[in-house]
């Protein structure tokens, strides 16, 4: 499991934190934006598992094809197809999950995987699934909720999410909530969500509803990825 987390991670860091709206637009024009962001996404995974490197980098480089590859089927996809930007983003982040199990799965039998380190510190199973699930959250659900909103919401959105206030703002509110669930106590993930419920109350018709899609989706998010950390780790808290 630590492996699959550490591996995870570095899809986060790669997919997310560190691809901006440019290189999401540079990846869907052509080769150099798929390279680039593909040599991110090894780096990132290379760094968080430098330690075991010399027994892992035939792995890497398979995580790096993979990845790539269903790149290029989701960019088809959106291209070629009239389904939706948030079908496309969920296809797309199953098939990156699924690709990651699978080549755990495949190193397990080939490799000593008991003992992963996570940026050279040995973490607890429990404080790797939160690091993982606070990143998604943050990260991976800016995208989600944006995705969420062109699919339902009445407003027009651009086709790339641009990197605002608001963002930071969504992004601190979901890694809150998360961090509250964990750290206190489950019923107070609802809290940061309470004032964009009340923001949403004060606004009319497009914007009210945009509001409370974003809040919705947030909130379902938070609540899955918590479930998530609960049945990975086996505890309720770190």
């Amino acid at each position: 499991m630590s492996l699959l987390l550490n591996l995870y991670l570095g899809h986060l860091l790669g997919d997310f934190l560190l691809q901006p709206g440019k290189l999401v637009a540079a990846k869907r024009r052509g080769i150099a934006g798929l390279l680039i962001h593909g040599s991110i996404i090894g780096i990132c995974t290379a760094i968080i598992l430098y330690k075991d490197i010399y027994s892992l980098w035939s792995l890497i480089l398979l995580v790096i094809s993979a990845h790539l590859l269903i790149e290029v089927v989701t960019i088809t996809a959106r291209t070629r197809t009239r389904m939706s930007g948030l079908g496309v983003f969920l296809i797309d982040q199953a098939m990156h999950m699924s690709s990651l199990a699978l080549l755990t799965a495949l190193a397990q039998p080939r490799i000593d995987i008991a003992d992963m380190t996570t940026l050279g510190f040995s973490l607890e199973l429990a404080q790797l699934a939160f690091i993982c699930g606070l990143f998604a959250v943050s990260f991976m659900g800016s995208i989600l909720v944006f995705e969420t909103v062109r699919a339902l919401g009445p407003t027009e959105e651009s086709e790339i999410l641009p990197f605002d206030a608001a963002r930071l703002a969504g992004m601190a509110e979901r890694g809150f909530s998360l961090a509250l669930a964990v750290s206190v106590a489950p019923q107070l993930l609802l809290l940061p969500f309470f004032p964009r419920v009340i923001l949403a109350f004060t606004r009319k018709d497009e914007k009210r509803a945009k509001l409370l899609i974003e809040t919705a989706t947030g909130l379902a998010l938070c609540m899955s990825v918590y479930g998530l950390i609960v049945w990975a780790a086996g505890a309720t808290m770190i």
